[in-house]
């Protein structure tokens, strides 16, 4: 037997070319992963887990998981369906939306974007105009997205280049398509 599994399971008695997993050594290796981890484990955990056989092993020999976790009297049955389905669901859901929070976060702080969809030619410019002055005072890099497909970054560009006002040297007017061009520029965040 391993060192790891002789340490971790010392009444377990390992002889890998005569193993039989018994109820009793699969209640075992479940109560260790509770004991670390604070609930029973998920196939996809047991079969990472060096104290039990493989959930498949499991299922073909005990007519599956959710009928051997009653047969072992564990708390949760099935891990695929019903309240702790749900929880696992709004888990996921919150930690996403955590994330985006982050990211959110770091985008407003390197830059600032302000989305509008103009009309047409005119109303482009008024919305440009309108934009501009809202934005005197920001001093971080600043896109203003235009989402018209129908005004391209020509169009933009022909409106911007004749602009008597300026756009601050941090604003930039972008439509759509080059909005995704300029985000493959940007270095991705490293996260560990």
């Amino acid at each position: 037997m391993s060192l790891r599994l002789k340490y971790i399971f010392p009444t377990l008695s390992y002889d890998p070319d005569n193993m039989t997993w018994t109820k009793n050594k699969i209640k075992e290796g479940f109560d260790k992963f509770y004991q670390e981890h604070g609930r029973y484990p998920t196939a996809l955990e047991i079969d990472a887990y060096v104290g039990l056989p493989s959930s498949r092993q499991m299922q073909r020999r005990f007519g599956g998981l959710p009928k051997l976790r009653q047969e072992l009297n564990l708390d949760t049955l099935d891990f695929t369906k019903g309240s702790v389905r749900s929880q696992t669901a709004q888990y996921i859901g919150k930690r996403g939306l955590d994330f985006e929070k982050v990211v959110r976060k770091i985008l407003v702080d390197k830059f600032g974007i302000d989305v509008f969809f103009a009309s047409d030619r005119h109303n482009l410019m008024g919305c440009i105009n309108s934009k501009q002055r809202l934005y005197k005072n920001f001093v971080d890099k600043l896109i203003l997205l235009q989402l018209n497909p129908k005004i391209d970054q020509k169009i933009i560009d022909q409106y911007l280049s004749n602009k008597e006002n300026a756009l601050p040297s941090n604003a930039s007017v972008l439509s759509l398509d080059k909005f995704l061009e300029f985000i493959q520029t940007i270095q991705p965040l490293q996260v560990s």
